[in-house]
């Protein structure tokens, strides 16, 4: 939230709720006027706003800083005010959750290779034990091995598609 207290006088009183958050103000010109303490780094980007506002774009991004440009007037023409926000932990977060993904991925891959792989050789070795003449108990018998795999072959796909464990 930002508020302006007489805008004509040349040290405004800017309020922020954010601390993190640099001000700046720059004229029509963009030359820098005023800038707090955690926008004071502007001033050595005079010439880049100066590009910015002369192509009319209102926000850009500057290594881990984000920086927007509200267009505002005052009773001697059109003035810039300007929000920078550090984005490293916005950006050390997103490091984190890629992280947190790739390995994610990694360990579905895993239980897909080391689970799936044994299921189905042991469903072809019981399909071929299944084959062929059996007697009503032992053919019973391979049917309840044969549904128990299939259980687990359906937590297994459940683990690696939806990531719960679940039949």
């Amino acid at each position: 939230m930002y508020s302006f207290e007489k805008m004509d006088d040349m040290h405004q009183n800017l309020r922020i709720q954010s601390k993190n958050d640099g001000v700046f103000i720059a004229d029509s010109g963009g030359n820098i006027i005023y800038a707090n303490d955690k926008a004071e780094f502007i001033y050595e980007m005079e010439r880049e706003v100066k590009k910015i506002i002369r192509n009319g774009s209102m926000h850009f991004v500057v290594d881990e800083k984000e920086i927007s440009l509200y267009s505002m007037m005052n009773g001697k023409g059109k003035l810039f005010f300007g929000v920078i926000r550090d984005r490293s932990e916005f950006i050390r977060m997103m490091k984190t959750v890629a992280a947190a993904y790739e390995g994610m991925k990694a360990f579905k891959e895993d239980v897909a290779h080391y689970f799936f792989n044994p299921i189905c050789i042991a469903k072809g070795y019981l399909q071929l034990a299944m084959d062929g003449e059996k007697d009503i108990e032992e053919r019973n018998k391979m049917e309840k091995v044969k549904t128990a795999i299939e259980r687990i072959e359906a937590v297994v796909r459940n683990i690696v598609m939806n990531g719960k464990i679940t039949e």
